[in-house]
């Protein structure tokens, strides 16, 4: 790490686990839990209520466009996608602008609780990467409507300690015995999965049948038990393992590299088996009166300055081909823009949504929800 400050910032960042999925929509719980009670209507023209990822807003304002436009930000910060889909349901009008998980935009859509994009109201729209683009249709359009707008991307890739082991090539390498107690994950149920699975050489993880995902649980649970030291409860918990020389591999995502400081020796890895891939997006509640505000938000995080000033304070990629160009050395070392079908054909792996209703003897959102709460309780 850089310095202590740096160190502090990022726990404070990710107080809240970037991607810690614990469990599904149907066990989030009360409306007080997920802080429902202070949200409401937005209280003046100018306020905007947005519910996402903490950091994720800074795409929306970047330039200053905030304080421009006079608007102001009532956030509501989550610690698990699904806490989204409970916002929507509750009252998709009270939602602003949100950062549905990729997988999930075409049933929310179907539930009538996205809008559909007026794409005419977002002309950055034009710039975005015709490749990110195309990975991204399937699961945030519907009928060449688009329900969510890409404004980055990445990967829950291998992270390792190039000062201790050599670079990881597959996700087995978690369970090697030289990293017993040396090893950790994050609480991602959807990238844990989807890497043990991988191991066990099933195609499409999310098209599993109830004895592959049944013999995947069994392999997490083993993980576990029997290498892990940790399953992180933060982003933050994870730097500080790799700060204090407690793990040397683990599962993560790219901009951890940066996160722990040029001084560092924490590189990024895709394993044989590919990352799980994701690109996220930007969807207005269906019934928002702040549409017009959401629109111009939107536009501004695919302009040049809100793609940059995004990119600058997450370490996280851009999707607009002229901020792709123009991006600094430090993005560009982390993500190879001029082979993003490589990325995502070959490094990465884009999924779309578990089924929802039985179909046959497929696992459904339910099956793979219970499956990580018995690893979590093994």
């Amino acid at each position: 790490m850089s310095s202590n400050g740096e160190i502090i910032r990022v726990r404070r960042y990710f107080e809240m686990n970037r991607r810690d999925m614990l469990r599904g929509a149907a066990a989030v719980g009360a409306a007080g839990m997920l802080g429902l009670g202070g949200m409401g209507k937005a209280r003046a023209a100018t306020d905007i209520n947005f519910v996402g990822w903490e950091g994720y807003d800074s795409f929306l304002v970047g330039g200053g466009f905030d304080e421009a436009k006079g608007y102001t930000f009532q956030k509501t910060l989550i610690s698990s996608t699904d806490e989204i889909i409970t916002k929507l349901r509750l009252d998709s009008s009270a939602v602003d602008v949100c950062t549905p998980y990729f997988v999930n935009d075409d049933f929310l859509a179907e539930e009538g609780l996205l809008a559909p994009l007026d794409l005419a109201q977002i002309p950055n729209f034009e710039k975005i990467h015709p490749t990110i683009k195309q990975y991204a249709e399937s699961n945030m359009s519907q009928d060449g409507t688009w329900y969510a707008c890409p404004f980055t991307y990445g990967s829950l890739c291998m992270v390792y300690d190039s000062k201790e082991i050599p670079a990881p090539t597959s996700w087995a390498d978690l369970m090697k015995p030289e990293y017993k107690g040396k090893a950790a994950i994050t609480a991602d149920y959807q990238g844990n999965i989807f890497a043990m699975a991988r191991v066990l050489g099933i195609a499409n993880p999310h098209r599993m049948t109830r004895d592959e995902l049944a013999k995947t649980t069994e392999l997490m649970i083993d993980l576990k038990k029997n290498h892990l030291k940790a399953i992180a409860p933060s982003y933050g918990d994870l730097i500080n393992m790799y700060v204090n020389k407690e793990i040397v591999i683990s599962q993560g995502w790219e901009p951890l590299s940066a996160w722990i400081g040029d001084g560092e020796t924490v590189k990024i890895a895709y394993p044989k088996e590919g990352s799980f891939g994701f690109i996220e997006g930007y969807g207005i509640g269906k019934g928002s009166s702040k549409s017009a505000d959401a629109y111009a938000l939107i536009d501004n995080a695919l302009s040049l300055q809100g793609q940059l000033a995004g990119a600058d304070l997450n370490s996280m990629p851009v999707v607009t081909a002229e901020a792709m160009e123009k991006a600094g050395p430090a993005s560009k070392a982390i993500y190879d823009y001029n082979d993003l079908e490589g990325y995502f054909n070959g490094k990465t792996l884009i999924m779309q949504m578990y089924p929802l209703d039985e179909e046959g003897d497929l696992a459904i959102w339910d099956d793979y929800q219970e499956a990580w709460e018995k690893v979590l309780k093994a």
